[in-house]
């Protein structure tokens, strides 16, 4: 985008971010001089004969003091001992009318300090108080804030912070940039895929009539606002001819991916997003994008688009289809890098455990909100009021909040959104159930804790509910024990889905299996004890809180199972037991893989095990792709074709479902359907597999559910996968 483009761009949406921004400034006079915003730094300092009148001891010859180590004086300069910057957001693009800084120790600590600012007429400063602190209290122990603009000098500040008990403190800071963060990007391709990372603004007609005749590409719409996006660059399109017959992604394929293929990947926190364009996920094309929440120890690092998905279907009557289709896709790719930045959803602001009071928003014209979903008019009408920007409350987040919760790779996701308390507005008309599908809620040692959660009509008339909602972030789970703090269960991917509404009558559910035992939090069900589970539902039907399940972890029963316990509970095999199994090919996969066929072998008894078998045989039956790439070969990526390994399969289904109770147990109702659903359809198609084996699994599991009084619908699908099989 030229320059010419981009003051278009920003003086036709520097008046509503979101719909809002007029409002953040509404009462400041245009007369008032405004300071460019960007980041400021402490002036270097001047020459001054030595001493001087009023001289402090600085900061490198002593230690801190409570007033902040800056005395009552004017500061002469950067500190040795302390760094320090200052975030001034009062100009440009959707001011937020904010101060915020942050003052970091060498030898150890910090603080970031947020203060909303108006303009003061009798003082002719901009002033406010400092009302959020994070870090170390006596780095900025003043309560309020004022700046002015020493006359002729635009690119210097000075600050004076007042009250607290403290001295007053004033410093002067010189600017240093405009961007308040900077961010690399990387795009990929699978080559049967579109990639969209651009769109012109003027190329729908339904739009704000303001719009500039320009293109906005992703890193356009941060960078404006004062994110600035590099691409770097090392973009590549990734050959699927050798993918297999159906080129559709599993979790599985997509997690194996990112470990393998990012250029810039690191297990920490880093200023760098991935973000990969590929064809359609399994789930289908009702799912339009993914964020992954990271590998290992980092999380919100990257992200995927599914381009042959609903956002590229054909918009029924609009004469200017492909340009809507464009647009969405462009949409779907800023929003899934938005969590990225852990950006929540505009209707679930309150989710999470928020770092400043949230307030849900669907109404909010944000990248955040989905625009087929607004209310009064869905994706037309939202699109005729955006202004591709985000909110005030997403602005102040991602240009203020502190470092670690914005950076991919820090804080996990949700992190500082979420659960400030329960907002439990009972609904009358629907009932949220969490259970676990055994005689006991008791738990082996290291076994994984597969539980289900229903959602039931309690009411006497039909209501509308998205089909998926017990899969997306509507819901959300919160595992709690005796003495320690409440945590909330965050499942390793989250989904971009097409709403699926259906009516759901008197008496009818809708049911979804959880796997609790790992997730972004690590394994919070790991250690022997009691625990209390709840989810709650938050969706357009209203809120909805479940009972507690109580549950119990047993301690370990043998010395093999204590040496067993640290090689489980990590993060690749969390992974590669929610995902379903892994084709390995990166350490961390490899080495998972490695555990669970120790695990099989060494403790076969065990739950896990069981677990363990499901896993490996279900990968081992179903042919898939890697990606693979030679370091020392200058030849680019390419998806290699993975073929079943059925004897090898076999062995570890009939481990797993060769007990159709212990399987239901252990493994759960609707989650021991979904598995034998899924490996039926492969089994089916392989003349070598023994068709009286898989008949009798598949049969086993139909009849076992069928006396456990699982829903007949359940019971039938799989007794159809059996008869696949002829006798």
């Amino acid at each position: 985008m030229s320059a010419d483009q981009d003051r278009g761009v920003r003086s036709s949406t520097a008046q509503a971010s979101a719909g809002d921004s007029a409002d953040a400034a509404s009462g400041v006079p245009d007369a008032p001089p405004r300071p460019r915003s960007g980041v400021y730094v402490l002036e270097a300092p001047r020459p001054r004969p030595w001493p001087w009148p009023g001289h402090k001891v600085p900061l490198a010859m002593s230690a801190p003091q409570a007033d902040g180590g800056m005395g009552g004086t004017e500061a002469a300069g950067p500190s040795l001992l302390i760094r320090e910057t200052l975030h001034v957001d009062l100009d440009g693009l959707a001011p937020t009318m904010v101060l915020s800084g942050t003052r970091s120790l060498l030898v150890g600590g910090s603080v970031t300090w947020i203060a909303p600012v108006s303009w003061d007429d009798n003082r002719l400063v901009w002033a406010g108080e400092i009302r959020y602190r994070d870090g170390t209290a006596f780095l900025m122990p003043h309560t309020h804030v004022r700046l002015e603009l020493p006359p002729g000098r635009q690119r210097t500040v000075r600050v004076t912070f007042t009250g607290g008990g403290a001295s007053d403190a004033t410093r002067r800071y010189v600017f240093q940039k405009e961007a308040f963060r900077e961010v690399s990007i990387e795009y990929d391709c699978v080559s049967d895929a579109t990639a969209v990372t651009s769109y012109d603004l003027r190329a729908h007609p339904n739009r704000p009539a303001d719009l500039p005749n320009a293109t906005l590409s992703v890193e356009d719409v941060f960078t404006r606002l004062g994110i600035a996006v590099t691409n770097t660059g090392g973009d590549n399109v990734v050959p699927i001819v050798k993918a297999g017959s159906d080129a559709l992604w599993s979790d599985v394929e997509m997690h194996d991916a990112m470990q393998v293929h990012w250029s810039r990947w690191a297990d920490a926190p880093q200023w760098q997003v991935w973000t990969l364009f590929a064809g359609q996920h399994e789930l289908g094309p009702g799912l339009g994008g993914i964020m992954f929440d990271g590998i290992g120890a980092a999380q919100r690092q990257g992200c995927a688009v599914f381009s042959n998905s609903f956002i590229s279907a054909p918009r029924p009557g609009d004469p200017h289809s492909d340009q809507a289709v464009q647009r969405l896709r462009f949409w779907t790719a800023v929003h899934e890098i938005g969590h990225c930045f852990n950006l929540a959803h505009s209707w679930q602001k309150e989710l999470g455990n928020p770092w400043v009071p949230q307030t849900n928003d669907p109404w909010a014209l944000s990248f955040m909100n989905y625009p087929f979903s607004y209310p009064q008019g869905g994706e037309p009408r939202f699109f005729s009021l955006f202004r591709y920007v985000f909110s005030q409350s997403e602005l102040l987040f991602m240009r203020h909040a502190p470092e670690r919760l914005v950076q991919p790779g820090a804080a996990p996701w949700f992190s500082e959104h979420a659960f400030e308390e329960f907002r439990a507005t009972t609904s009358h008309a629907l009932q949220l159930v969490l259970r676990v599908n055994r005689p006991s809620a008791q738990f082996e040692a290291l076994e994984p804790i597969v539980a289900e959660v229903k959602l039931k009509n309690t009411s006497t008339v039909p209501i509308v509910i998205d089909r998926n909602t017990l899969t997306t972030d509507e819901l959300a789970v919160i595992i709690t024990r005796a003495g320690r703090p409440a945590r909330q269960w965050l499942p390793y991917a989250r989904y971009c889905r097409q709403p699926d509404p259906c009516l759901l009558q008197p008496g009818e559910s809708l049911y979804a299996p959880l796997f609790l035992s790992a997730g972004l939090n690590g394994c919070d069900l790991a250690e022997p004890g009691s625990y209390e589970i709840r989810a709650l539902l938050s969706n357009d039907s209203g809120t909805v809180l479940s009972a507690a399940l109580p549950i119990q972890v047993q301690p370990p029963t043998s010395r093999e199972e204590e040496r067993l316990a640290a090689d489980v509970y990590t993060d690749g095999v969390g992974r590669v037991l929610a995902f379903g199994g892994s084709r390995g090919h990166a350490p961390s996969l490899d080495r998972a893989i490695d555990v669970l066929h120790d695990v099989v072998e060494r403790v076969p008894d065990s739950a896990l095990a069981i677990h363990a078998a499901a896993a490996l045989g279900r990968t081992a039956a179903t042919p898939g792709r890697v990606l693979l790439q030679d370091p020392h070969d200058s030849r680019p990526k390419e998806f290699m074709a993975v073929e079943p390994n059925l004897p090898q399969a076999l062995a570890f289904l009939k481990k797993a479902y060769g007990t159709p109770d212990t399987a239901a147990n252990t493994l759960g109702h609707i989650a021991l359907a979904q598995q034998i659903h899924q490996t039926a359809l492969v089994l089916a198609q392989a003349d070598e597999v023994p068709a009286e084996t898989a008949r009798e699994l598949a049969t086993g599991v139909a009849d076992n559910l069928q006396a456990r009084g699982v829903l007949a619908s359940v019971v039938e699908t799989v007794r159809a996968d059996a008869a696949q099989f002829p006798d």
